[in-house]
């Protein structure tokens, strides 16, 4: 774990909650002036902890649907399993490529505007790739919400409120070219100055002002957070696929896993499994001790849970090149 003190977490935690936050207003949260506030910004960024501040998109609102594709490899050397990876990264539709180790060897989420166009994509993947795929799971997702934990932030109360919430819902927004370019930039870095997006698009800032405060009103833009790297915070990350044998008890399961603070992210999905769950935890030793309390708590309710751990993220992508 990085030599972090109080002060460092605090401000990582803000950052979380709102990236686009000034310097002066994150430094009244935590108790220090801004010059120390930017300098410890900086020095995360610079350790790379920090790993990029960005503007969490409501894709569902723009029209996408969102699949995700978990693979088993086959017969496939580093170098073709390099090949795979790279046809996935260079996809300008990938939302993320991951690697990991447990139940899939890798995974990726897809974002399209229709169906066909997904189709398209996984037939040729499998002309080019099948012989390498030994399994392959894929699901539509339909919702994914967080909360507003503060465990990976020491000296910071649990919270079971929600930091997020992404559900489809039918309702698709509008937006020309111009919006579209300011929610590119937001996604890529959310502090930047409305001014330096107003000299980019050739408008004033007062337009890029409004524009945004519409996306933020359309829903469009759900909040401004930061890409955290874990691992230099001493976690380990996990996605856990749970099945349930009664479903009818899933909302109650939710309100339970709500509570425990490692578990950072909850998705549900048309197709694959039941329950998802995206897991921060010290080590392995705690990531089974975890699951095991869950499979206790409810043991006539959980059929069975598979994991994967992610080893290398690959690419992520806020929103589609255009």
């Amino acid at each position: 774990m990085q030599d972090l003190d109080s002060k460092d977490h605090k401000i990582l935690y803000h950052l979380f909650l709102n990236s686009r936050e000034s310097l002066s207003a994150i430094g009244k949260k935590v108790g220090l002036p801004k010059t120390v506030v930017k300098y410890r910004i900086d020095r995360l960024v610079n350790e790379q902890i920090i790993q990029n501040f960005n503007a969490m998109i409501d894709v569902f609102r723009l029209g996408y649907s969102v699949y995700r594709l978990n693979f088993v490899f086959q017969y496939a050397s580093p170098e073709k399993e390099k090949e795979i990876i790279d046809y996935f990264v260079n996809y300008k539709n990938t939302w993320s490529a991951s690697s990991a180790k447990g139940r899939y060897d890798f995974t990726a989420t897809i974002l399209v505007k229709n169906p066909s166009d997904f189709y398209s994509f996984y037939e040729e993947t499998l002309k080019l790739f099948r012989y390498y795929l030994k399994e392959i799971d894929f699901s539509q997702l339909y919702e994914r919400f967080g909360y507003k934990h503060a465990t990976l932030f020491t000296e910071l109360p649990h919270t079971q409120e929600k930091a997020y919430e992404y559900r489809f819902t039918g309702k698709i927004v509008d937006i020309d070219n111009i919006d579209y370019q300011i929610l590119c930039m937001l996604a890529e870095n959310s502090r930047i100055p409305s001014v330096e997006i107003a000299k980019k698009i050739n408008m004033t800032s007062t337009t890029i002002i409004n524009r945004i405060s519409n996306l933020i009103k359309e829903g469009i833009i759900q909040r401004y957070s930061i890409s955290i790297d874990t691992i230099k915070l001493g976690y380990k990350p996990f996605n856990v696929n749970l099945s349930l044998r009664n479903y009818n008890k899933k909302n109650y399961i939710i309100n339970h896993l709500s509570s425990i603070p490692f578990i950072w992210e909850i998705h549900k999905a048309v197709g694959g499994y039941d329950l998802e769950l995206s897991v921060f935890t010290l080590n392995f030793e705690h990531f089974h001790k975890l699951m095991e309390n869950i499979r206790n708590k409810f043991p006539d309710d959980i059929t069975n849970y598979d994991y994967l751990y992610v080893t290398k993220i690959h690419k992520t992508n806020f929103l589609p090149e255009k």
